[in-house]
């Protein structure tokens, strides 16, 4: 399952790039995260959720000439009890040019059993929805 959403921003593609691209500061301007702090490895960070829960994920791309930054879950880690293990989790943030503007696009894919999907579907969408309204808050709406 994949959910995708975009939105076009009152700033440069390279402004916005310059900010999205630092994969630590994720708690400034995602309303779902709560803290995101440099893991052990390069690459890595410790991602504490409003929902109590923490994940570690990791960079899977970061390519600054086609503005992409994509990570996945760490795999076999120990997750709280209840916390949904979210197979083949990769979420990905692409800054295009859009004239003077940027525009964003946000998407997460994961694997979830069908019985799952309309309630992984409404989450994940919020959770893209408030981090691209957190750049708008940042950036301004184009």
């Amino acid at each position: 399952m994949k959910v995708s959403q975009k939105i076009k921003l009152a700033a440069s593609a390279d402004t916005v790039w310059a900010y999205i691209r630092d994969f630590y500061n994720a708690a400034e301007w995602q309303p779902h995260i709560t803290s995101a702090e440099k893991g052990k490895i390069e690459g890595e960070r410790v991602v504490l959720m409003k929902r109590g829960n923490t994940v570690l994920d990791r960079i899977a791309e970061r390519d600054d000439a086609r503005r992409v930054l994509s990570y996945e879950m760490v795999p076999n880690q120990e997750l709280a009890p209840g916390a949904p293990r979210l197979e083949g989790f990769l979420a990905s943030f692409t800054v295009t040019e859009a004239g003077k503007d940027a525009e964003v696009e946000y998407s997460i894919a994961v694997e979830v059993p069908e019985e799952m999907r309309p309630m992984a579907e409404k989450g994940i969408g919020a959770d893209i929805s408030g981090a691209l309204e957190g750049l708008v808050s940042k950036f301004g709406a184009a």
